[in-house]
């Protein structure tokens, strides 16, 4: 079976969840730009579309980042600094590491399910969001949304080359719409939902799924059973 190599470093003074991305700009900067994995720009202009191996997160109200595979050897453009001074919006202070988890983790199909917590899933770019407000029930937009579920699942599997490790096809439902609201990202609002979902891929606690993962969005957290 094979493995992906997960970790989670977080820091320990708290900051807002709209300040993610000054952080994120912040630790760019602390790398000098060593590894575009941190910020996946090929050039000023151009990007690489690629799933992000490293992610920005608020954890228990602390900024955290998580590296997956390649991020978790990238990371020590960072850490070699020893210590941390970040940038929040023209704040400056010293950030230490609270708490480091690295883990193996077996993200693949199985003949199981688990169910877990989406918060802040944003399926929608442009033109797929024009194609559900077109839609005519309440039902035909819970389906597309769960297809995109499916979509954006796929990707974490092809981009972690998973995807061949089972003969197993991906399942994804979506058991509960808890809420939707409308967050700004990247200048504009966007649809967002909290929901939980049942699948038959393995997911590690704080991947993300969907779009905007490597500024918090879509964060996973596995439920345990009976919890709602």
């Amino acid at each position: 079976m094979k493995k992906t190599r997960f970790l989670v470093i977080k820091f320990d003074r708290p900051i807002m969840a709209w300040e993610v991305e000054y952080f994120r700009a912040s630790v760019i900067e602390n790398t000098k730009r060593q590894s575009d994995l941190f910020h996946n720009h090929k050039s000023d202009t151009a990007y690489h579309y690629r799933y992000p191996l490293i992610q920005y997160k608020i954890i228990d109200k602390k900024p955290a980042i998580i590296c997956i595979n390649a991020g978790t050897n990238d990371i020590y453009y960072l850490l070699e600094n020893r210590e941390f001074f970040f940038d929040i919006k023209g704040k400056v202070d010293k950030y230490e590491v609270e708490e480091v988890v690295f883990k193996n983790v077996p993200i693949q199909t199985w003949q199981d399910s688990f169910r877990y917590n989406v918060h802040n899933y944003m399926p929608f770019n442009q033109e797929n969001y024009a194609f559900f407000q077109k839609l005519g029930s309440m039902k035909q937009q819970l389906q597309f949304i769960q297809e995109l579920l499916n979509k954006h699942i796929s990707i974490i599997l092809e981009e972690l080359e998973e995807s061949g490790q089972t003969n197993l096809p991906l399942e994804v439902e979506i058991e509960k719409m808890k809420s939707d609201r409308f967050i700004q990202y990247k200048g504009i609002h966007h649809l967002t939902y909290c929901l939980n979902i049942k699948t038959n891929v393995s997911l590690p606690n704080y991947i993300g799924i969907g779009k905007g993962v490597s500024l918090g969005f879509g964060i996973v957290k596995k439920l345990s059973d009976g919890k709602k």
